[in-house]
C-alpha cells in the first residue's frame, strides 16, 4: 500500500492448497492473521467454507460479483511464476485482473506474463513460511522473522513443533 497500488489488502486464506501443500488448521491460521491486521487490511474467508480444491479464478469471480463496487487485483511472490500455467484459467484471470509479483529471494520475475506487473523497490521477501515452519519444527527462534504476536500466539499453541 506504500506505493498506492490499491485501496486496501484483503487476506485470503485456502483451505486446501492446489498443490497439495499441508496447511495449519483454519482456527489458528485465522486468529494469526486477526492479530497482524491493520487498517485498510481485512481477512475474507470466503475459501475457507469451500470444500475441495478451489482455484484463484473461482475466489476473484467470486470477489467480484460480491463486492462490486470494488476492483480486485492479485498479488503473488516470484516464487509462484515458475507454475503459474498450472493454477487454471489464467488466460481469463488475465485478462480480467492484475496480478502484482512481489520479489522473493532465489526466484527471478519470470516467466511474466502480459497482465502481471513486477514491484520493484520493495524489501525482497527471503524466508517462506515452510522455513519459518522448519526452525520451529528444530528448534531454532523464528525472532524477526515474524510479527512478535503470531510469534507469541505459535509457542503458545505449540504450533510446528515436532512431535516425539
Amino acid at each position: 500500500m506504500a506505493q498506492k497500488l490499491c485501496d486496501e489488502v484483503w487476506y485470503v486464506p485456502v483451505k486446501h492448497h492446489h498443490f497439495g501443500k499441508q496447511v495449519t488448521d483454519d482456527v489458528h491460521r485465522l486468529a494469526m492473521l486477526q492479530l497482524i491486521l491493520q487498517p485498510g487490511t481485512r481477512v475474507e474467508t470466503y475459501e475457507l467454507g469451500i470444500s475441495g480444491i478451489n482455484y484463484t479464478y473461482d475466489t476473484l469471480e467470486y470477489l467480484r460479483h460480491t463486492f462490486p463496487e470494488h476492483k480486485f487485483s492479485w498479488i503473488i511472490g516470484s516464487d509462484n511464476l515458475p507454475d503459474f500455467h498450472k493454477w487454471g484459467d489464467i488466460e481469463m484471470m488475465l485478462s480480467r485482473y492484475t496480478f502484482f509479483v512481489y520479489p522473493r529471494a532465489q526466484f527471478p520475475m519470470q516467466p511474466l506474463y502480459k497482465g502481471m506487473i513486477p514491484l520493484h523497490n520493495v524489501t525482497e521477501v527471503a524466508v517462506s513460511s515452510t522455513d519459518i515452519r522448519a526452525k520451529i519444527a528444530a528448534g531454532e527462534s523464528v525472532t524477526g522473522l515474524v510479527d512478535p504476536r503470531v510469534e507469541e500466539y505459535i509457542k503458545r499453541n505449540s504450533l510446528y513443533v515436532k512431535v516425539g
